[in-house]
């Protein structure tokens, strides 16, 4: 007898992250018996259509769908979204929410997003986080102790084209094969901390070290400031533009290491991504950054409080066993495959 196939709709707004694409490649394993699909809509209306062709409604990054420039509009927003929530559970629907960011990056309608968290993870099932140390967030700032499923961050191997040797990377950029690299990549954001790792940098005394600091900045003004921060030191390449995946192997490659100074995090795919290319990391001592930088297996962490931290860690990168550190980084990566991070989903599901 065959077992019963459980129609789950995995839920997100987001386009450029694969980790949504990833996931529901990796729960279509005919053994799980799932049938899964994947939507960007969200709303009252939208779940009541759902209540008779859904029995799992897997969420993420819920803050998306309401965080709008327009307070009107926001909480119009917000209002269908909780009201879709409620209906959810009505209806019958069970609810998972994957706990990507407790804090809203931009800092854009913080108070929609603490009621929104709220709400939700008094409403979800079942809630999924990357490491332990959200789940103790939870369970002390949140009261949130059922139910929460600690599953790993899938990995980026093979998610991107990465064909390009440390030579071959480091040319196209124009790099010297002696120089020290560090990569700071994605969309460059306030919470990320480049003021202080710009400022940091530029405290080093060594003319082979390089900074790259590569992604799409959206608003002009925080991309002035930092064009002024790098002004005078040649060594800061800006490349402030969007990088489409196939570039991306390019600044991976050629890095030492990425730093990740940022002021608060959740859960970072940045991280796991630099380990999907061997890149170990330099990022604060704060949540996910513990676990994935292990005993300094994978990377350095620095106290965020301490005033040269920063510029500390960025001087010892440059003594680590990096290429050590570059092979416990991809066996990290690999061992959290999605197929077999996509079966503990099931089993959540379950």
């Amino acid at each position: 007898m065959n077992a019963p196939v459980a129609r789950v709709v995995i839920v997100s707004r987001v386009k450029r992250n694969p980790y949504v694409a990833l996931l529901a490649e990796g729960l279509r394993q005919p053994d799980l018996h799932l049938d899964v699909r994947v939507d960007d809509r969200f709303s009252a209306g939208w779940v009541w259509r759902q209540r008779h062709t859904a029995d799992v409604l897997h969420l993420h990054w819920l803050e998306l769908f309401y965080t709008y420039p327009s307070l009107a509009r926001s909480l119009k927003r917000w209002l269908s979204v909780m009201l879709g929530l409620v209906l959810a559970r009505m209806c019958g629907l069970r609810l998972v929410y994957t706990l990507h960011n407790l804090e809203q990056h931009e800092g854009r309608r913080p108070q929609l997003a603490r009621w929104g968290h709220w709400l939700l993870l008094r409403l979800a099932q079942a809630v999924h986080v990357h490491d332990v140390q959200t789940a103790d967030t939870l369970a002390r700032d949140w009261g949130r102790t059922r139910g929460v499923y600690v599953i790993p961050h899938g990995s980026y191997v093979n998610a991107y084209p990465n064909t390009l040797s440390r030579a071959q990377a480091r040319e196209r950029l124009g790099l010297e094969a002696s120089a020290f690299v560090y990569l700071s990549l994605g969309r460059v954001r306030p919470y990320k901390g480049l003021e202080e790792l710009l400022q940091a940098f530029r405290q080093l005394p060594d003319d082979d070290a390089v900074l790259f600091v590569a992604g799409e900045v959206q608003d002009p003004g925080y991309e002035r400031e930092l064009e002024a921060l790098a002004q005078g030191d040649a060594r800061v390449r800006l490349a402030l533009q969007f990088v489409p995946d196939d570039a991306l192997q390019v600044y991976l490659n050629a890095c030492d290491v990425a730093v990740l100074p940022y002021r608060h995090v959740t859960t970072s795919g940045a991280a796991i991504l630099a380990f999907s290319f061997a890149v170990p990391v330099v990022a604060p001592r704060l949540g996910c950054f513990m676990e994935l930088a292990g005993a300094q297996e994978r990377g350095l962490l620095f106290d965020p409080g301490a005033r040269d931290g920063l510029f500390e860690a960025l001087r010892q990168a440059r003594i680590l066993d990096l290429a050590t550190m570059r092979q416990a980084c991809v066996a990290y990566a690999r061992e959290r495959d999605w197929r077999a991070v996509a079966r503990q989903h099931a089993a959540m599901y379950q």
